[in-house]
């Protein structure tokens, strides 16, 4: 028998699971998160707080007038959106704040995926805040136990689920450069160029038999006995910056860091500079893009050749471009200018940094194939993953005519990938081993060889 209290709580609808409690948990929490829910098993999206901001905007609308509800809705879409993407590219909190102010370098728009994500988030939103605005009355009556409940469900399963995909391990540091020994001394002592190509998203391989599927592409032209050749994976940190503060600065790192005055006499590029190296820097998009043209002299780069200098010097090789939101100039072009790099003026050596940029995701498939991505006999199973690396591959033929060209000073050259690979889907994700990247070194066997204008370099004190 229900007390007075009781009764009156079940007549007014605020029985924990009453019909108004369960329309207010659909609305506030079931129909803005509906795109994830659906597609939870096949595809990965960071959400750990993000049913909790649909739901705040849904209990704040119940007292709120309605453009007020809509406007806390869409705000909790672009948090959500905005957090998904952070996540994903592995953006620590304060370089996604900052890289706000580049939103009109990149192109959204471009991507069907990105734009169907958005339209169909704004949707939900919008038609849960008019839900939440229409029926207040009645839903101020309910409890708010269903929704809290549902929501918390939401954000354990993304715990259990999803936050593994993104988790990096908290190790002592380590980079490619490290593990191979290609200190600045070993590079002036050995008397070579050296060329570093970060690969953009180039993860670390779980299956060795793909992974040797796409290193084949660089290794199987190479002329016999003029390179010892490494592999090897390494952990990162951070996303496309950090891979720099790793691979050029031996540290734990990002942009930010060297804009705010984090010394940077220890960076490679620096060290090389001071010993007579040429120090280049090429990338395919514009040196505005996390203010590259700031921070790139300051850790050592003489000379940067990015899409700002190259389409200018050279328009007629520069015509074409790539990419999606991305979009900048192809890999395969960039390529061709830093092999050219290598060659001019021989009696001077070089340090090159090469970042590729048209395998960042989202990716417009390469015309060739490589890898046999459309045939029955894929050399790599999961069709996203071997679409990637197809694109993948136009850089490792870049390199591999580099290294095999006769005409070319001895040059050592280290592939590395900048961070794990970003992808969406959960099957193509499993592809690579969580919190690392491959690398491939080229170590040329000959040094101080084959350029009588340049004499051999003595190792610094």
């Amino acid at each position: 028998m229900l007390t007075n209290t009781q009764a009156s709580a079940k007549k007014n609808g605020y029985a924990v699971f009453s019909r108004n409690s369960l329309l207010f948990a659909l609305f506030a929490v079931v129909i803005p998160n509906f795109l994830f829910l659906l597609t939870a098993p096949f595809y990965i999206a960071s959400r750990l707080i993000s049913p909790f901001l649909y739901l705040a905007a849904g209990v704040a609308g119940l007292f709120l007038p309605a453009r007020l509800t809509f406007l806390l809705f869409f705000a909790a879409a672009v948090v959500d959106l905005t957090l998904i993407v952070m996540i994903a590219f592995h953006l620590p909190l304060d370089v996604a704040l900052n890289s706000l102010q580049y939103s009109a370098s990149i192109n959204p728009a471009a991507s069907l995926l990105y734009v169907f994500i958005a339209v169909i988030v704004t949707v939900t939103s919008a038609l849960s805040a008019y839900l939440i605005s229409r029926y207040r009355a009645r839903l101020r009556e309910a409890s708010l136990v269903p929704a809290l409940l549902l929501a918390a469900a939401l954000s354990c399963a993304d715990l259990a689920w999803t936050q593994p995909y993104f988790r990096t391990p908290d190790v002592a540091f380590d980079s490619a450069r490290v593990q191979t020994g290609m200190s600045a001394d070993a590079v002036i002592g050995g008397g070579s160029n050296l060329l570093i190509v970060m690969v953009e998203g180039l993860g670390a391989f779980s299956d060795p038999e793909e992974g040797e599927a796409l290193k084949s592409i660089l290794t199987q032209n190479l002329p016999q006995g003029r390179y010892e050749i490494e592999y090897g994976q390494t952990y990162y940190s951070g996303s496309t910056t950090g891979a720099a503060a790793r691979e050029l600065c031996n540290r734990w790192g990002d942009y930010i860091d060297y804009l705010t005055g984090m010394p940077a006499d220890d960076c490679l590029p620096n060290q090389l500079a001071a010993a007579g190296y040429e120090t280049i820097a090429f990338h395919g998009f514009g040196t505005d893009m996390f203010q590259r043209d700031k921070w790139y002299p300051d850790i050592g780069f003489q000379k940067l050749e990015f899409l700002d200098q190259l389409e200018v010097e050279q328009p007629e090789h520069f015509a074409r471009r790539c990419g999606s939101v991305f979009n900048g100039l192809c890999d395969a072009d960039v390529g061709e200018a830093v092999h050219a790099a290598l060659k001019a003026e021989p009696e001077t050596p070089k340090f090159i940094y090469w970042l590729t940029l048209n395998s960042h995701i989202p990716f417009v498939k390469n015309e060739a194939d490589p890898m046999a991505c459309r045939s029955e006999t894929p050399r790599i199973h999961n069709k996203t993953v071997c679409e990637l690396s197809n694109l993948w591959s136009i850089v490792f033929e870049q390199v591999s005519e580099i290294a095999a060209d006769p005409e070319l000073a001895p040059t050592d050259i280290l592939i590395v990938g900048d961070h794990h690979t970003p992808l969406w889907e959960r099957a193509a994700k499993d592809g690579f081993e969580l919190g690392k990247v491959d690398w491939i070194l080229l170590r040329h066997r000959d040094k101080h060889s084959g350029h009588p204008n340049r004499p051999p370099r003595p190792t610094t004190p």
